[in-house]
């Protein structure tokens, strides 16, 4: 248990280092990748041994874990922001003012779906030029 931990700190502070390291553009936003990658690589690592490919599963939760903790409107790492600042403010939001943040949130969310999606595509062998 206390090596699975430690396995997963490791693996998020990956994820974190990764992350920055795209937003400041020192890694290429190519190397995201959506379910087209991920059935690809999963593909790949299930030949290499039922081992290899269950440390993937856990490395696509523990990334899917990851990005749903955000703190992205519409994602339960942006309810948690909500909490927060409830906490903070000792009431809630506005109505209108959750709603635009939830509709912005989504909005993010679809617009990544969809770059990454497009992103898979293009790195397929029919398109490559």
């Amino acid at each position: 248990a206390a090596l699975g931990a430690r396995q997963t700190g490791d693996v998020v502070v990956m994820m974190v280092q990764g992350s920055g390291q795209i937003v400041t553009g020192r890694r290429s936003v190519e190397e995201l990748g959506g379910p087209i990658k991920i059935a690809k690589y999963s593909g790949e690592q299930l030949t290499l041994g039922w081992r290899a490919f269950a440390y993937f599963v856990a490395l696509i939760s523990i990334n899917l874990a990851f990005i749903n903790l955000l703190p992205i409107p519409a994602l339960d790492g942006g309810h948690l922001a909500f909490y927060a600042v409830e906490a903070v403010r000792r009431k809630p939001l506005g109505q209108q003012s959750q709603e635009w943040a939830f509709r912005t949130g989504m909005a993010l969310v679809l617009a990544l779906m969809l770059f990454v999606t497009i992103n898979d595509l293009i790195s397929l062998p029919i398109f490559a030029s």
